[in-house]
């Protein structure tokens, strides 16, 4: 197949997950191009994304913040265009379909590099963007186009109203999520099709991740967790639930190390300050994939305090490691983990509770490694790519 890859930015390190999918893709055979609305600029980008020529098949629309470069930017697509594309520049500009001026100038600019070019599926990511690429699907009406929801989109419908996704909810083909008991139960809460929803869940190179089972070290307890700094990842949770432990365990060297970047940080270092839990607790800061998976390795638990999580992949790359997983009972986190087996799981926002579970980790050391094979398990069952990227292929050629 060739298949046109929509995306909000791109390369992404934190957005390990996606790569994975591309490259399963291209594993078997199918072409893709990448359309992304901005170049992160990150300074480290993943090998596989140089190794598979992505970046030479990635278009940037760069999409200008003003208004009136904006309108400059449609126009000169629109002039562009027009002589050779006319009925699908005027079908671009159909404000009573669209809804506003907005969505039309975004037409002309989202539509125009698509019009000398043909694919059989478009699979966009994020619900955000199909609300605005859509209209490739009035231009195209013969290719597939598939969407994938898994993150903040799934809070379109209560933050836009249900109102501003009934064109993609009305044309789209299927439409990808990675839970049922949360995003399969959210998209049909917004009126979406059941029989158009295909549960495809994470997947993760299992195969390329060392397996370690986990002992005690009377001495010294390692625990990290991996997430951005923001609010819903509850990690001011986390880190008094550590300082705590800390303080109930003195004998006990406890190092927490907390990776990723954010709003946030300012903030939670002054958290750890208040606490004075400097010597417990440490943020890293964003890092490679192979740092991450160093730190995973070193680790002797996981956790993950989130206040909300749609479908943590990172659960993945701890528990393959070997990881024993302590977690928030939120969204699709339990059907990201084996609950009582390779995870334990409490309520969201309350410290207390997950300082017990983490004290609880520590009475039960010699379950540590059970966990981390029921752990290992659960994902080379439920999440390996070499298992599950042909699925891929089939759900976007739309074979049940």
């Amino acid at each position: 197949m060739k298949i046109a890859v929509i995306l909000g930015g791109f390369p992404k390190l934190s957005e390990t997950f996606i790569l994975r999918q591309l490259t399963g893709l291209a594993d078997l055979g199918h072409e893709i191009d990448i359309y992304a609305r901005r170049n992160p600029r990150e300074a480290s980008v993943q090998p596989d994304v140089h190794r598979y020529g992505f970046l030479a098949r990635t278009q940037y629309y760069e999409l200008p913040a003003g208004r009136l470069a904006r309108l400059g930017r449609a126009l000169r697509a629109l002039a562009a265009a027009f002589p050779r594309h006319p009925g699908a520049m005027l079908r671009c500009l159909n404000l009573a379909r669209y809804g506003s001026a907005y969505a039309v100038l975004n037409n002309l600019i989202f539509a125009a590099p698509f019009l000398d070019r043909h694919y059989d599926v478009i699979y966009c990511f994020w619900g955000g963007n199909g609300v605005d690429f859509i209209v490739l699907k009035d231009l195209f009406p013969g290719t597939r186009f598939v969407n994938r929801f898994g993150g903040d989109d799934y809070d379109l419908g209560d933050e836009l109203g249900v109102a501003a996704l009934a064109l993609l909810r009305n044309r789209a083909d299927a439409f990808i999520v990675q839970t049922d008991c949360y995003g399969r139960a959210t998209l049909r809460r917004y009126g979406f099709d059941d029989a158009k929803i295909v549960t495809y869940r994470h997947v993760i190179g299992v195969g390329d991740i060392p397996f370690r089972e986990r002992r005690f070290d009377p001495e010294r307890l390692r625990i990290v967790t991996v997430a951005r700094l923001v609010e819903k990842k509850g990690l001011e949770h986390g880190i008094r639930a550590v300082a705590l432990l800390q303080g109930q365990n003195p004998h006990l060297r406890v190092e927490y190390r907390i990776i990723g970047d954010g709003p946030l940080s300012g903030r939670l270092s002054g958290l750890i300050r208040e606490l004075k839990a400097g010597d417990t607790v440490e943020l890293l800061g964003a890092r490679t994939t192979t740092e991450v998976m160093r730190q995973l390795d070193e680790a002797d638990l996981f956790l993950l305090p989130s206040l909300m999580e749609q479908a943590g992949y990172v659960l993945l790359e701890a528990q393959a490691t070997g990881l024993p997983v302590v977690a928030t009972r939120v969204g699709g986190v339990p059907e990201m983990v084996r609950e009582g087996r390779s995870a334990v799981l409490v309520e969201p926002g309350d410290a207390a509770a997950l300082a017990t579970a983490l004290q609880g980790m520590l009475d039960r050391a010699a379950e540590w490694p059970a966990m981390g094979r029921e752990g290992r398990a659960h994902v080379e069952q439920q999440h390996d790519v070499e298992r599950l990227k042909p699925r891929l292929a089939e759900i976007l050629r739309g074979q049940p």
